[in-house]
């Protein structure tokens, strides 16, 4: 049983140990240049419709084995014509930080709008975590309100 306990202990340490490490650093924000990606897409046309709807009267008149039938009828035929394929482009808003890490190095982080929020930095301290090629940076909204905007590693400057 002991060593079933040592065992479990032993993993669970090994896992805790295998997550990720963030590490917590100042940085200095220098500028922020933005820039407006376009991407273009297809619509795909559609096909034009028609429908038809009739209406009609007859009447039946039979003498012996045999009948006669006199009637009308009225057709009415409705066409909704089709669209045709067309391309569609928007803008995608980019930013491009230049900060300076507590080492000293000069870097550009890069954030796209998206499914993410991504900021215009003002020149100034923040509080960031490095996450692999991934700069977190924290800011607040002006009712104090913290979150956090992925950044990522673009290059040197």
């Amino acid at each position: 049983m002991k060593s079933i306990m040592i065992s479990v202990y032993a993993v669970l340490l090994t896992t805790a140990a295998q997550g990720k490490d963030r590490f917590k650093i100042q940085i200095q924000v220098v500028n922020t240049q933005t820039s407006q990606r376009q991407a273009a897409y297809t619509v795909p046309g559609t096909a034009s419709q028609s429908t038809t709807d009739c209406s009609g009267s007859a009447t039946a008149t039979g003498i012996g084995g045999m009948a006669t039938a006199t009637g009308s009828s009225n057709c009415a035929t409705t066409t909704t014509p089709g669209l045709p394929a067309r391309t569609v482009v928007g803008s995608i808003p980019q930013a491009y930080v230049h900060a300076i890490m507590s080492d000293g190095r000069r870097v550009t982080l890069w954030c796209q709008t998206g499914l993410r929020r991504c900021e215009n930095l003002g020149p100034g301290n923040y509080a960031a975590e490095i996450d692999g090629n991934s700069l977190w940076i924290y800011s607040f909204e002006l009712g104090g309100k913290r979150y956090k905007i992925k950044y990522r590693y673009a290059g040197g400057w």
